[in-house]
């Protein structure tokens, strides 16, 4: 459960920032990066920041609903002329705002963004300085609230006070300073508003996780950024009146450095770290423990790090399956065994499976790699097939077709996880592709983030080419997003493939309870992901899902082989194919 205090907190910081002109947006994306550096990162499901998120607007909102509660009524009697311009005040921060959740909701998190605007929202406060006219509310023309209807929408970049930017551009239209801060406040009540009926239509996903936040919670967070916005408010019209709007500019020129620090300083424990040198035998000394315990743990989904039983739930899961694999022995037409002649039964079973996986993998070091010159590639792993092309440019793996139809979550996984959502299987261990990755010079960015907002995954793009040969021998090419079928913008009279490259997110690691690092991808399987996860060593920079409702991509099967089919996967960053 959110704590009470990181509560607190995000609530003090909407009441204050929703009204002072030193952008609420910008403050609270700046305290989601700290409690995620220094704190414990905001948990819980997407769901729930939604809830939060409209009742901390909800509370900003009867706090300009009580404050200007007079101004409000004589909107119905003698301001009624007021009530055009704010229709045409609203309408720019409609468009741009409806166009940034669709095309660019990143921004608002994006901490270089955050810290130019709180620039420029210092400068712009400077200029008011000493400015002040004669027109009121009543007086101002439609292109007066043009203009600050203008002003309004490009103040939707975070960092760039709302509020800040509206009075000082109804002081420059020569209204009172009093009078720009009731327009910019009236203003703000079908803007608020907006946001939370936008926010809306996230809670009518379903939602399968449990409330990390309470009901009393989110009451009290709503409260608590109603309180402090009226106090604010207050406190601001009374600055106003003294000419002393430009003090906050000192606030904001701090502000400025320090979130551009924060944007520099990657987040630690969050990525593997880059060796300096011999980036395979760093990342495999520091994976050692996983890579000792995959055997058991590659079929499982990704543990949490919360779960501190999971070596006896693993243990209660193989006794389990021993059992029910036992009485499956005994039901399937030898019903007079005794249990031990069952146990050697299924012991027989297994060893001959595990024979069999055997022979596979004697088959497969004897593949070799479809590309010109194989006898010089540069291989990285005396097991796994993975190498690197003699100019240093390119990754080389190896693998297979194990999905031709059917959505994906995974353009590739590692053999023994999520065979049924992936087109491709792939034997090497996840760790080694992230290392070769950083050999040819690929720069790992950041994973997916879904909450509190959408954030998309960042990195460098690489490029996947797959080949293989035909049954007839004829080698054949292909780039690995032609048989992705993006199936949510396109129809199966008409299909269109994935049109984007993947980017190197290098995956995440997590800490479990004794303080050791691991590397989610080795145990999760999810290698050049389809659906935002933020275990995949590559992952699409667009929008997807990771909720099997939802999904965007299925296979484009009739551009797939046949299941089985050997592949040769040759990952090359874009930034090398542009140096040739």
């Amino acid at each position: 459960m959110i704590e009470l205090l990181e509560i607190l907190i995000i609530s003090i910081v909407q009441g204050i920032g929703e009204f002072l002109p030193i952008s609420s947006s910008g403050h609270l994306a700046v305290t989601e990066h700290l409690f995620g550096r220094f704190g414990q990162p905001l948990t819980g499901s997407e769901t729930d920041f939604i809830k939060l998120e409209i009742l901390l607007h909800l509370g900003t909102l009867i706090a300009v609903l009580i404050v200007f509660r007079q101004r409000i009524v004589d909107l119905f009697g003698k301001d009624l002329r007021l009530i055009p311009l704010l229709i045409i005040g609203t309408l720019p921060a409609v468009v741009v705002g409806l166009l940034v959740k669709k095309f660019a909701p990143w921004i608002e998190a994006d901490l270089y963004i955050i810290s130019i605007c709180f620039a420029v929202t210092g400068f712009l406060l400077i200029l008011s300085r000493n400015t002040d006219g004669e027109k009121t509310c009543s007086t101002m023309t439609w292109f007066d609230a043009l203009v600050i209807g203008t002003v309004q929408a490009v103040a939707i970049l975070p960092g760039l006070s709302r509020s800040g930017s509206t009075i000082v551009a109804g002081l420059f239209r020569k209204l009172r300073r009093d009078e720009a801060a009731t327009f910019s406040f009236l203003l703000a009540i079908p803007v608020i508003g907006g946001i939370g009926i936008l926010e809306l239509k996230g809670l009518l996903k379903p939602n399968t996780e449990p409330d990390a936040i309470s009901t009393h919670l989110l009451l009290v967070g709503m409260s608590v950024s109603c309180v402090v916005g009226i106090a604010a408010l207050v406190w601001l019209l009374d600055w106003l009146k003294k000419g002393q709007l430009w003090y906050f500019a000192a606030w904001l020129f701090v502000m400025c450095p320090l979130t551009f620090v924060l944007a520099v300083l990657p987040l630690q424990g969050t990525l593997p770290e880059k060796p300096e040198t011999q980036p395979v035998l760093s990342l495999e000394q520091n994976t050692q423990s996983q890579k000792n315990s995959l055997s058991v743990q590659e079929s499982l989904s990704f543990p949490s790090s919360d779960n501190p039983s999971l070596e006896n739930n693993i243990a209660t899961q193989q006794t389990d399956s021993l059992a029910t694999a036992v009485e499956n022995v005994t039901e399937s037409g030898r019903e007079n065994m005794s249990p031990e002649e069952a146990q050697r039964e299924y012991e027989k079973i297994i060893a001959e499976e595990e024979a069999a996986e055997q022979a596979v993998i004697a088959e497969e070091q004897k593949r070799i790699p479809l590309v010109d010159e194989p006898d010089k590639l540069i291989p990285l792993d005396p097991k796994d097939r993975i190498w690197i092309t003699p100019d240093g440019r390119s990754v080389v793996v190896l693998g297979r077709i194990a999905l031709r139809e059917g959505f994906l979550e995974l353009l590739a996984c590692r053999i023994g996880t999520k065979e049924h959502e992936s087109i491709i299987s792939v034997r090497v261990k996840p760790f080694l592709i992230h290392a070769a990755l950083l050999a040819v010079g690929a720069e790992p960015g950041k994973p997916v983030q879904q909450t509190p907002q959408f954030v998309p995954p960042s990195g460098d793009e690489i490029e996947i080419i797959v080949r293989w040969n035909n049954p007839d021998g004829h080698r054949k090419e292909t780039l690995a997003q032609d048989w992705v079928w993006d199936a949510g913008n396109s129809k199966e009279d008409s299909k269109r493939a994935m049109s984007t490259h993947w980017v190197f997110t290098g995956s995440m690691q997590y800490k479990d309870e004794s303080g050791e690092n691991h590397y989610i991808a080795d145990e999760s399987g999810e290698l050049f992901g389809l659906s935002n996860f933020v275990g995949a060593i590559l992952d699409v920079p667009i929008k997807s899902s990771a909720d099997n409702s939802e999904l965007l991509f299925a296979c484009f099967t009739e551009r797939i082989p046949d299941r089985g089919t050997p592949l040769t996967l040759i990952l090359t960053p874009v930034k090398n194919k542009k140096r040739e």
